[in-house]
């Protein structure tokens, strides 16, 4: 009788597949590498993978799930629509600092393949936390709280976007803030989560524009 591997070696390989597909890009990243990252045999990624292509995919699932996990808590919770509001742009940051090879990753696929092997990873965050973050949006208009001349999908783009930017070019970001191109620190990206979060507000509540 085959002993059955062990449930944590799949998430393993995953949190390891982040950081090669990260580094090295897909087509670039090998079996050997991956195995090598992970601490583990080839074998064992056969196991869980039947090939690379549905490793990467999966590990694109994964993110995109982890992503959905930590955002989409901050906007089901049971609170005002500002407050929400803010809840989830700091909580992007907190994620994006326990999780730094994600926005490479998502970069690189972006960039490489126009997304084709996220595809369904993007349509369950579609499905998922952007119809939410849209609909906190229109329950604050609905209340009176947010402008309702803002379109809910841009505003919720705009809203999403501070953070990304922040973490996706922190090169640039490290050196305009006299960090050095290896980026801003926890601290600062905590920091900045904060004033996003504050100027995403800023730009949608009532009364902040003459009105």
């Amino acid at each position: 009788m085959t002993a059955t591997a062990p449930t944590t070696s799949r998430d393993a390989i995953l949190d390891a597949a982040i950081r090669c597909f990260a580094a090295k890009g897909f087509s670039a990243t090998t079996i050997k590498d991956l195995a090598a990252e992970a601490d583990v045999n080839s074998a064992l990624l056969y196991y869980y993978f039947a090939d690379k292509e549905t490793l990467y995919r999966e590990t694109l699932r994964h993110v995109a799930q982890r992503l959905s996990d930590s955002a989409g808590r901050r906007l089901d919770d049971d609170v005002a629509p500002d407050e929400a509001i803010r809840r989830f742009v700091e909580q992007q940051a907190e994620f994006l600092i326990a999780n730094p090879h994600v926005p490479r990753l998502l970069l690189r696929e972006m960039l490489e393949h126009t997304g084709r092997h996220a595809e369904s990873a993007i349509v369950s965050l579609i499905a998922g936390v952007f119809t939410t973050l849209c609909d906190v949006i229109r329950r604050g208009q609905a209340e009176g709280l947010f402008r309702d001349d803002a379109d809910p999908k841009y505003a919720a783009i705009s809203t999403v976007s501070l953070v990304a930017y922040f973490v996706i070019a922190r090169p640039v970001v490290g050196v305009a803030l006299g960090d050095g191109l290896t980026g801003p620190t926890d601290a600062r990206t905590r920091e900045y989560g904060r004033h996003a979060a504050e100027f995403a507000l800023a730009a949608l509540q009532r009364g902040r524009r003459g009105q």
